[in-house]
C-alpha cells in the first residue's frame, strides 16, 4: 500500500512541475583549461547604460581566458554588426583569431552575420547553455568593470565612457589571482610602465648582458611567464573545482530519459501574471544527446522538436527513487 501511494504521488505531473527541489544543485565544475593566449576568448555586452554625450550606451567586452587580457569598447548599440566589427578590429587585427569564441545565447550575438564573420576568420563559436552563464569568463570581468565605473563616475552617470581606457590599463597591469601575473606580463613578457615606474625605478643602463640578444631575452621571459601561468591556472582550477563541487552533487542522464527543465518566467502586470505563482519547471522533455558530463540536448515530448541544450543544473533530478518506483512520467 505504501509503495503504491508513493508511486502515485511521485507520478503527479502538477506536483513535479510545482514543488521545489530540496537537494543540492546538480553538476560538478568542468573547468576550461587554455594552454596559450587567445585560445579561448569570451565576449559579452554590458548595458544599456545612461547614454553619454558621444552617444554610447553599451560596453562590449572581450577577455582572453589564458592571459586575462581585456579589450573593452564603449559602443552606441548592442547588435551583431557591432559585435562582428569590434571582433575584427579589437581582437583579430590586434592579437589573432581565437581558436574558440565563447558567448551567451543572446540574439545580439547569435546571428548569421556574426557566425559568418567568426567562421571566415577561422574561429569556432561556442555558446553557453541557457541560464548558466558561468562558462563565459566575461561575466566576472563585467562585474569588475561595473564596480570600477561606479567608483569613477560618482554622480556624473553620463560620463562613464571617458574612463574605459584607465580602467582597462588598471586591469591589464594588475596581477590576476588565477595566474599570479599581470595580463601584460603574460602577453608581452614585461610590465606596462607608468610615469611613476619611470620615476622610482633605478636606471638599468649597462645592466643587460650584451651577449644575450633582446629577442631571446624576451622569448625566454614570455615562455617563463606562460609556464608559470599554466601551473598556476591548474592549481586555481583545482581549488575552485574543489570548493564548487562541495555545494554540488553528481547527476547523469542517458539518452531517452525523461526530464523536467527549470523555468524562468517573468512577471507581466498587464496580463496579471506573477512569476512567483508560476510552475517552477516545464516538461516533460526527453534526452536526445549527451554532449558532455554536464550538458544535454533535449527534445519536446509532444512534438519531437529540438528544445535546445541545457546544463544539468537546470534539470532537477529525483534519482533517489528505487528501481521499482521508476514508473513516474518524469525523473
Amino acid at each position: 500500500m505504501a509503495t503504491d501511494i508513493k508511486r502515485y504521488v511521485t507520478s503527479c505531473t502538477i506536483c513535479q512541475l510545482s514543488k521545489p527541489s530540496q537537494r543540492k544543485p546538480a553538476g560538478f565544475m568542468v573547468p576550461i583549461s587554455p594552454q596559450k593566449p587567445w585560445e579561448y576568448t569570451g565576449v559579452d555586452f554590458i548595458g544599456p547604460l545612461p547614454r553619454t554625450p558621444s552617444g554610447n550606451a553599451y560596453i562590449i567586452v572581450f577577455v582572453d581566458y589564458f592571459s586575462k587580457w581585456v579589450e573593452v569598447c564603449a559602443v552606441k548599440e548592442a547588435s551583431a554588426l557591432v559585435a562582428a566589427s569590434k571582433f575584427v578590429s579589437e581582437i583579430f587585427a590586434r592579437h589573432c583569431t581565437p581558436t574558440y569564441l565563447i558567448s551567451d545565447r543572446g540574439s545580439l550575438i547569435v546571428s548569421d552575420l556574426f557566425e559568418s564573420v567568426i567562421s571566415t576568420l577561422g574561429s569556432t563559436h561556442r555558446l553557453t547553455t541557457a541560464y548558466h552563464p558561468q562558462t563565459n569568463a566575461t561575466e566576472r570581468v563585467n562585474r569588475t568593470l561595473k564596480t570600477a565605473i561606479r567608483a569613477y563616475v560618482g554622480d556624473k552617470h553620463t560620463s562613464w565612457d571617458k574612463f574605459i581606457s584607465q580602467i582597462c590599463f588598471a586591469l591589464r597591469t594588475a596581477p590576476h589571482e588565477s595566474t599570479g601575473l599581470s595580463p601584460s606580463m603574460m602577453l608581452y613578457g614585461c610590465e606596462l610602465e607608468t610615469p611613476v615606474d619611470l620615476l622610482i625605478q633605478p636606471s638599468r643602463d649597462g645592466v643587460e648582458d650584451p651577449g644575450i640578444p633582446y629577442p631571446e631575452t624576451l622569448r625566454d621571459s614570455i615562455h617563463s611567464a606562460h609556464d608559470h601561468a599554466r601551473a598556476m591556472l591548474a592549481l586555481s582550477h583545482d581549488r575552485q573545482k574543489h570548493y564548487y563541487d562541495l555545494r554540488r552533487r553528481h547527476t547523469t542522464y542517458e539518452v531517452g530519459d525523461l526530464v523536467r527543465v527549470k523555468s524562468h518566467p517573468r512577471s507581466d502586470a498587464l496580463s496579471s501574471f506573477t512569476a512567483k505563482l508560476a510552475p517552477l519547471y516545464t516538461g516533460p522533455f526527453r534526452v536526445s544527446q549527451k554532449l558532455g558530463p554536464v550538458n544535454y540536448r533535449l527534445i519536446r515530448l509532444d512534438t519531437g522538436t529540438d528544445a535546445g541544450v541545457f546544463h544539468v543544473v537546470n534539470l532537477p533530478s529525483e534519482k533517489e527513487v528505487s528501481e521499482s518506483e521508476k514508473t513516474s512520467p518524469m525523473v
